[in-house]
């Protein structure tokens, strides 16, 4: 049977960029690489709030990223 393994994390935050001529809601990413595989969802926030709490634009969401390898 198939087995997925879990080889690499990464964590984006998204920013409000504020908006385009028509209205449209622009962003910007900062993506962190090399993230601990072991690292919780409690772990992800208390990062992403510390290093927007040093941005001036507004944190509007977090994303984990994960790639697994699947194995026979």
């Amino acid at each position: 049977m198939p087995e997925a393994v879990l080889k690499d994390t990464k964590i984006s935050l998204v920013f409000d960029n504020g908006v385009d001529a028509n209205g449209k809601q622009l962003y910007k990413t900062k993506t962190f690489n090399n993230v601990a595989l072991r690292t919780t969802p409690e772990g992800i926030q208390q990062f992403a709030q510390a290093i927007a709490s040093l941005q001036q634009k507004g944190l509007l969401r977090v994303e984990r990223n994960d790639s697994s390898d699947v194995l026979n």
